[in-house]
């Protein structure tokens, strides 16, 4: 039977199967490499945001390492950060916030974050939504007095898609902290090796997959910046 002239049906089912051989194999391909480049896209933006918003904060407050961090951990304080005099007086002025997510415990303002192995790392306990759908949760963590300057820092965590899956690290959250002396840097960004930002020296933060690290996948984001924002075919996708 023709269905036109010069093929026959059978020619063109066998060709319609080909073709839809050929679109199953291509189109994760290409589906995976568009949603990596989301990913970037986004990572980069909320580090350049953040950023802008430090630099917007000094003018009126002076230069971080001036800033009046607070000096002790404190959990309910964390949970709630986003009602804390810190985030009032240096944050909320200079950044548009859509939404924000609090509660009195883990359990009622929490989403858990996956690290890369599917390990419950812990929750985003109070956070904010930005316009574009990122979500920022902040968390005072103090540390040593180690270099002038240094010490206090913050642990910024970015979600890219705020509460949607898979929540975890080196996917779709990515870790920063806004140190005294450093500003907004990505975790890892201090390694001085790619490597190391894969294989760091207790496999604690490593941006590889089967160390099952609390925190494995924290130096993902640092691993994308240092190869020119650009998520490699090496890396744990």
């Amino acid at each position: 039977m023709k269905i036109f002239k010069g093929f026959t049906l059978a020619e063109v089912l066998i060709t319609l199967g080909i073709l839809g051989i050929i679109a199953a194999i291509t189109l994760p391909v290409i589906t995976q490499k568009i949603d990596k480049l989301i990913t970037v896209s986004k990572l980069k933006k909320s580090v350049a945001t953040l950023n802008e918003i430090i630099r917007l904060s000094e003018k009126d407050n002076g230069e971080v390492w001036e800033w009046d961090f607070p000096g002790t951990a404190n959990e309910n304080y964390d949970r709630n950060f986003i009602e804390s005099e810190f985030f009032k007086k240096y944050f909320e002025p200079y950044i548009k916030i859509v939404g924000k997510c609090k509660g009195e415990n883990i359990q009622s303002a929490a989403y858990p974050i996956y690290n890369i192995d599917w390990g419950v790392r812990s929750t985003i306990w109070s956070w904010i939504i930005l316009p574009d759908g990122t979500a920022i949760g902040i968390f005072n963590n103090p540390g040593l007095e180690s270099e002038p300057g240094g010490g206090y820092y913050m642990w910024i965590f970015i979600d890219i898609n705020a509460d949607k899956k898979p929540n975890m690290l080196g996917k779709d959250i990515f870790i920063a902290e806004l140190v005294r002396n450093k500003r907004i840097v990505l975790w890892g960004s201090s390694v001085k090796n790619r490597d190391g930002l894969i294989n760091d020296k207790y496999h604690i933060y490593s941006c590889t997959k089967g160390t099952n690290q609390q925190y494995a996948g924290g130096y993902c984001g640092a691993l994308i910046q240092a190869d020119g924002w650009e998520i490699k075919d090496d890396y744990p996708w």
